[in-house]
């Protein structure tokens, strides 16, 4: 069965600055993340070699927009170099330097919604430092579908970390161990309302629990001068473990290496890697059988780079050998040039560049992306054959930072997510058929022309907003549609801080319209079925009080517009959900 891989399309969410430190993300319809806080912090999705360098990240508290991790650009382009660095517009609400020793974060939302986190940081000598952190979300509520059948939606995320740091003359010691794991049930499905009995009959996975487990430890060796003169390096090593309750398991070790150095008028700079992956208990897509799946992938990107105080130039190559148990050995090389020229320093730069890579795409990184995939899936690697993009940044005001970026990309083996049914919306015809309601995928060759803005503006001391939009267009060259992608996002976020003790914040995410695939099996007369999925507009608010140096108090409404709506075709997030809580430093 031919499968799909994603588009990642990426809908940056900033905002809800709530209490001290990290974030809890709504993202409502995929994932726990979706209806609450998440701490963690979050990362734009406008490439950062593009981005306005010095804009500050809102660092508080912030709210993550009903996101499709299933995204175009899924890495940086290149690494950020920023000739003639634009002066930053403060952000209201920047965080003040933290209290003491750990945070202590506890709230409690509908849904049935607990909420804890930890977070300790020690410095047992002037030359090192450990932390720890921990946290708990769950939700038991129930949610109801487009149908209007009210289902049973259980979800949880479980995290704990420790990781240290070791300093030496020249140069930092870095490791961490980590465990997490989100658990949740196959809920949803598309299609008219079905009795309890054909529920079970009809949906193979219908509220069959299933849960992700990952366990990772890294290593990385960094170098701390900061004299172009001498080497410069970061060596890492990762490994992860991966099990899933379906009993599918994954390996993966990666060994990473950075050096730079001058020569002569340039920098030298060479990244390499090696990949070692295995995955078991998956429908192999060459075989279609059960069973392993294991590659190896070398990466080597050497590049120089030449740089005056307004200008910069990178020239390099971006390379790649995979072995494949399955298929050949193959080489993939793709070109990397970057330039950026500063005409009216502080106030306009105009970048350019073309790039490309290979998107491993791992099982556990198509899980994360869509949860709701087929637990046995085997989805081909996708190639960025070149990604051509250029625009510019800079200052229209002390107050107005800006960026614009257009970019153009040619994809091979681009999967897209559908279902596969029978008779689906005429089900009193049929008998039990299956009526899917996990996602195949289907691959197809597509150019995708991307068009991204984003300013941000202190409006004064106490009030600042911020705008991202993306437009999308596909040229696809087999298939009808983008299943499930829209052609446009955009996030509005504000923050509002009229007293010292006192924030607001407000976020509206929007996602244009889009359309999914319910394909009838091959071996069916019957046409399939094309489905106009509503757009998406999310209001979500949120408050802060400072009680105390150490005590916040904290409440968020999430989708306060009331909206229902599907990130995934069958899967309709939770309605208006809203937490309340506290944070404690010491």
């Amino acid at each position: 069965m031919k499968r799909q891989h994603k588009i990642a399309l990426s809908l940056s969410a900033f905002g809800l600055l709530m209490g001290a430190g990290n974030a809890m993300a709504q993202k409502d319809s995929l994932k726990l993340k979706q209806e609450v806080e998440v701490v963690k912090a979050y990362q734009p999705s406008i490439l950062d070699a593009q981005k306005i360098n010095d804009i500050p990240q809102i660092k508080p508290e912030q709210t993550e927009a009903p996101t499709f991790d299933y995204s175009i650009f899924s890495k940086p382009v290149f690494s950020t170099f920023d000739p003639t660095p634009v002066a930053a517009a403060k952000m209201v609400g920047d965080p003040k330097e933290p209290l003491g020793l750990g945070l202590l974060k506890l709230g409690f939302g509908n849904y049935l919604t607990p909420y804890g986190e930890l977070f300790f940081n020690a410095q047992p000598t002037k030359k090192s430092n450990f932390g720890m952190h921990f946290s708990h979300l769950s939700s038991s509520g129930k949610v109801k579908l487009l149908n209007e059948d009210l289902v049973k939606a259980p979800e949880s995320e479980n995290t704990a970390e420790i990781f240290g740091k070791k300093f030496f003359r020249k140069s930092t010691l870095s490791g961490s161990l980590a465990f997490d794991r989100k658990a949740f049930t196959y809920y949803g499905y598309a299609g008219d309302r079905l009795s309890d009995a054909l529920k079970e009959e009809m949906i193979p996975y219908f509220h069959d629990k299933q849960y992700f487990s990952k366990g990772t430890a890294t290593f990385h060796l960094k170098s701390e001068t900061l004299s172009t003169a001498e080497l410069n390096y970061d060596f890492g090593a990762k490994y992860h473990y991966f099990i899933s309750k379906t009993g599918q398991t994954e390996h993966e070790v990666v060994f990473s290496g950075d050096v730079s150095k001058n020569i002569d008028n340039a920098l030298g700079l060479l990244s390499v890697s090696l990949t070692v992956y295995k995955a078991d208990s998956i429908m192999n897509r060459f075989y279609s059988e059960f069973g392993k799946k294991q590659q190896t992938i070398l990466r080597a990107n050497p590049s120089v780079m030449w740089s005056t105080e307004n200008a910069s130039l990178q020239l390099g190559l971006n390379t790649a050998i995979i072995l494949d148990i399955d298929t050949d050995a193959d080489l993939k090389i793709w070109p990397k040039i970057k330039a950026e020229w500063s005409p009216v320093p502080q106030v306009l730069t105009l970048f350019a560049g073309v790039d490309g890579h290979l998107q491993h795409n791992t099982y556990s990184a198509i899980a994360a992306e869509n949860p709701y995939v087929d637990p046995y899936h085997d989805v081909a690697n996708t190639n960025y054959k070149y990604i051509v993009s250029g625009g510019f940044k800079g200052k229209l005001t002390s107050k107005t930072n800006y960026v614009a970026e257009a970019s153009y990309s040619a994809i091979e083996k681009q999967h897209f997510y559908i279902l596969y049914g029978q008779d689906v919306f005429n089900l009193s015809s049929v008998g039990p058929r299956s009526l899917n309601n996990t996602f195949d995928w289907v691959y197809d060759d597509v150019n995708i022309l991307k068009l991204s803005g984003e300013v941000m503006h202190s409006v004064s001391d106490n009030f600042s907003v911020r705008l991202l939009g993306n437009y999308y267009s596909y040229d696809l060259k087999s298939i009808a549609k983008p299943w499930q992608m829209p052609d446009f996002d955009f996030t509005l976020s504000g923050v509002y801080k009229p007293a010292e003790q006192i924030k607001f914040t407000a976020d509206i995410f929007a996602v244009g319209k889009r359309s999914a695939l319910i394909s009838e099996l091959p071996n069916s007369s019957k046409p399939s079925l094309v489905v106009n999925m509503d757009p998406i507009i999310d209001l979500n608010v949120g408050a802060e009080y400072q009680f105390s140096p150490k005590l916040n108090f904290f409440a968020k409404l999430n989708n306060f517009g009331f909206q229902k709506y599907e990130q995934w075709l069958g899967y309709t997030n939770k309605g208006l959900n809203w937490m309340a809580g506290i944070s404690y430093s010491f």
